[in-house]
């Protein structure tokens, strides 16, 4: 099940089997959306929640001390990007979709929401403890194509921050920064972009995206695509002992233009 949102400018499909995953994001004449590929990691603009990124060991603690388990089979060791992008999402309408969750977080639900006005694609993604009492927080994994055709030059991902976290040799961060960044390739947790987080193809368009948050992650190691990543909350947010109180709600827009 797809849902279709159209503006006069931008349209979008929206995956519901998938994870409600953006599968097509169209603007001017060119696809911003990597298409079905093998692995469900590896495509569209899916949802993080209800966490984003790496969880040590998939172990998260519930209020009461209780250590529960968490998947760790898509990348081994650790839990990765939430529950929300492998189960289906009910259609609400008007471009909003929710889920309920299964184990362990049992009781928590998620709502999406999106929408377009002109050139811009607004994003919302809400998570809602309910009787769960398990962390929560939100984050959308984009993935740009290298290549948009029409002449148009490989992608550019222009990024840069006042820090980002040191990882482990299976990229679990420890709560050290580095500061000032690494150059690219990256597939890493950044704190406060300076700028506007920006993809370029040159000769062809300029995806802006720009979020309230201070966590992004970006990766820029895949040959088919790249992805600039908001989230409400680092990887390992939890275990590493950030306050998860206001993490509930993701906001994003991705403006598009001509470059």
């Amino acid at each position: 099940m797809k849902q279709i949102i159209e503006g006069d400018q931008i349209r979008v499909e929206i995956d519901l089997e998938h994870g409600a995953r953006l599968s097509s994001v169209q603007w001017g004449g060119y696809e911003f959306s990597v298409q079905k590929r093998e692995n469900i990691l590896w495509w569209g603009w899916y949802p993080m929640i209800p966490w984003a990124g790496r969880v040590l060991h998939g172990k998260f603690r519930h209020k009461d001390g209780r250590v529960e388990q968490l998947p760790t089979n898509v990348i081994p060791p650790h839990a990765i990007h939430g529950l929300g992008f492998q189960i289906p999402w009910q259609d609400c309408g008007n471009g909003v979709s929710r889920v309920d969750f299964p184990a362990p977080y049992n009781g928590a639900s998620a709502e999406l929401r999106v929408s377009v006005s002109g050139n811009v694609l607004n994003y919302e993604l809400e998570y809602f403890a309910g009787d769960c009492d398990l962390p929560g927080w939100a984050g959308i994994h984009t993935w740009f194509p290298r290549e948009i055709g029409g002449g148009a030059e490989k992608a550019k991902v222009i990024f840069d921050a006042e820090k980002m976290l040191k990882v482990d040799e299976t990229l679990m961060p420890n709560g050290e920064f580095i500061s000032p960044i690494t150059p690219q390739p990256w597939d890493d947790v950044f704190h406060t972009p300076i700028g506007t987080p920006t993809t370029l193809w040159r000769g062809g368009a300029k995806l802006e995206v720009t979020s309230p948050t201070p966590w992004w992650v970006v990766y820029t190691l895949d040959s088919e695509g790249v992805c600039i990543e908001p989230q409400t909350a680092p990887p390992n947010a939890q275990n590493l002992g950030y306050d998860l109180s206001k993490s509930n709600l993701l906001q994003a827009q991705f403006t598009f233009s001509k470059a």
